[in-house]
């Protein structure tokens, strides 16, 4: 935990000392008492591809439909349910609970007009995830929470629509679809304290936006976008059928943000 934590901090710093650097060093001259700004690297929005490299951090979370009127299943942590137990004896509440991660990717970019290009960026993002299940009162704090490490290799393909460029700076809109495989699921995890297995494959919609920044010798981007999955993760586990079954749908959802550098 501590060095994830370090890392996200460099991330952010390397991000920041970036996206403060004047744009027009080298590419502006001063005539008679006016300072003209020219633009850089006029040749990168004429190739018809390029590469490059991103970093960044994320906060993956799940989206979690409980079963229907779950306090009132009967549901024992044994995983038997027998009726309308008195509320403090049954599973009440199952939540999840986010935290923050990072991701390292790589950046290719092919140009399909003035506007519009098709970006595969495919990366490893690191994280935690949590699900809490409460036996008690909300208030009286979880009795059971399952930590689910994520390790995900992503691969994602957008189109991304850019404004106008502004001297050395656009906008963007970036939208697509992703696919992901989970390294560190507990799809086929043998060990005994599972509450519910995470299936390891998943599809994913996401949009976001952003803004390039053009420098002298590099492009370099800050983006933010969410992601959205569309399968139904949960599994079977083995430390109690109530765990997995008061679950209805769960699906995993993330916010990214990103600095590339092309």
């Amino acid at each position: 935990m501590r060095h994830r934590n370090l890392f996200i901090s460099i991330i952010l710093l390397v991000g920041c000392l970036a996206s403060i650097l004047p744009e027009e060093v080298n590419a502006q001259t001063r005539r008679g008492g006016r300072v003209y700004r020219f633009m850089n690297i006029l040749e990168h929005d004429a190739r018809p591809y390029h590469f490059g490299f991103s970093l960044g951090t994320n906060t993956m979370d799940f989206k979690l439909i409980p079963i229907k009127d779950l306090p009132n299943q009967g549901f024992l942590p044994d995983g038997n349910g027998i009726g309308n137990l008195d509320p403090t004896d049954s599973l009440r509440y199952v939540l999840p609970h986010q935290d923050i991660g990072f991701h390292i990717g790589i950046v290719s970019n092919l140009k399909l007009g003035r506007f519009f290009d098709l970006r595969f960026v495919p990366a490893i993002s690191f994280g935690d995830r949590y699900i809490e299940y409460y036996e008690g009162p909300f208030g009286d704090g979880y009795e059971h929470r399952q930590e689910l490490d994520a390790t995900i290799l992503e691969f994602p393909l957008h189109i991304k629509y850019k404004s106008v460029r502004m001297t050395n700076t656009r906008a963007y809109v970036i939208g697509g679809i992703k696919y992901t495989h989970d390294l560190a699921s507990t799809e086929e995890a043998q060990a005994d304290e599972i509450y519910a297995r995470l299936a390891q494959n998943d599809i994913h919609y996401e949009f976001g936006v952003g803004f390039d920044h053009y420098f002298y010798y590099f492009k370099f981007s800050t983006e933010i976008k969410a992601s959205f999955g569309l399968t139904n993760l949960i599994r079977e586990g083995n430390k109690g059928r109530v765990y997995y079954d008061s679950i209805d749908r769960l699906n995993s959802r993330s916010i990214m943000i990103s600095f590339l550098f092309e």
